[in-house]
């Protein structure tokens, strides 16, 4: 096994044998010739005649190509990504610094347009930065600095940037008492703010988004609440995979990775995320962490 692979893997089959359970991983595997290849193994149980758990009967398949044609896509995606991220920041610059001077000159039309460019880049950036995590995910890469901190403090400014952007809506962010978690400060946050992206696109214009953060016992319970189109039980099994999209009927801008990158955004914390909903009543997705006490 590959030095990397190994601890991995050994704890993967560990918790299957442990638990009598079948086991799906991917490793790299020295052959003859010296070069790693990788391996996808299916592992089936196997019992004794009278019941007792006797071993596994594996399979498995190269998929070195297809690990290699993944590489290079996130490579692709990493490069074009950071590519667009410097024109990218400067734009939002230059529309802060003319808002500024729009609003000194009071030149209201001008300062509407501006904040509708600012929504759009922030947008775009978020899009960005989604395709950067997902590529850090897949190579294993992906950061979680953890840090405590208050998510009333937190709730506070996602609040003050959401509501003026997005006068389409009833957004109503409601009080949070202090509640202390020790995560990822920034990632945490593009939890909350996917959530409720995800709520406005897909909830009518001047509906009503509510959005919560309590205790509950040991936990942080957040959740987000919708009146838009509701998601069908066969869907809501289905919205946290990657690339993963409902489909509506009509064209909602995105790529099926928000909610995959908040599920394991939240899983690398020792938290969850679930969905409440049915078709035509809107949608409560609802997420928890531990608190730090």
């Amino acid at each position: 096994l590959h030095p990397d692979d190994r601890a991995r893997y050994l704890s993967t089959l560990q918790k299957a044998v442990d638990t009598r359970t079948p086991t799906h991983d991917s490793f790299r595997l020295l052959t003859k010739d010296g070069q790693y290849r990788w391996l996808l193994v299916d592992g089936s149980i196997r019992l004794y005649n009278d019941g007792s758990f006797a071993g596994y009967i594996s399979a498995g398949v190269d998929i070195t190509d297809l690990k290699e044609d993944e590489q290079r896509k996130n490579d692709f995606i990493n490069i074009v990504s950071h590519e667009l991220k410097t024109p990218l920041t400067s734009a939002m610059a230059y529309v802060q610094v003319s808002k500024a001077k729009s609003s000194e000159l009071k030149d209201e039309l001008t300062g509407v347009m501006l904040t509708r460019t600012e929504k759009q880049l922030r947008k775009m950036s978020s899009m960005i930065n989604g395709f950067l995590n997902v590529s850090r995910l897949e190579s294993g890469k992906i950061l979680i600095e953890k840090q405590r901190f208050n998510m009333a403090t937190l709730m506070k400014e996602i609040e003050e940037e959401t509501v003026p952007l997005n006068p389409s809506h009833s957004i109503v962010f409601e009080a949070v008492q202090e509640l202390w978690v020790a995560a990822d400060r920034d990632k945490i946050g593009q939890v909350v703010t996917n959530l409720i992206s995800n709520a406005i696109k897909y909830s009518r214009t001047g509906s009503h988004i509510h959005i919560a953060c309590t205790r509950c016992e040991d936990v942080m319970m957040c959740s987000v609440t919708d009146e838009g189109i509701g998601i069908s039980k066969e869907d809501a099994e289905r919205v946290f995979e990657r690339y993963y999209r409902i489909d509506t009927g009509t064209p909602v801008s995105g790529f099926g990775i928000g909610l995959y990158l908040s599920n394991e955004i939240l899983m690398r914390h020792g938290g969850r995320i679930y969905v409440e909903s049915e078709p035509g009543k809107g949608s409560t997705f609802y997420f928890c962490l531990p608190l730090d006490q």
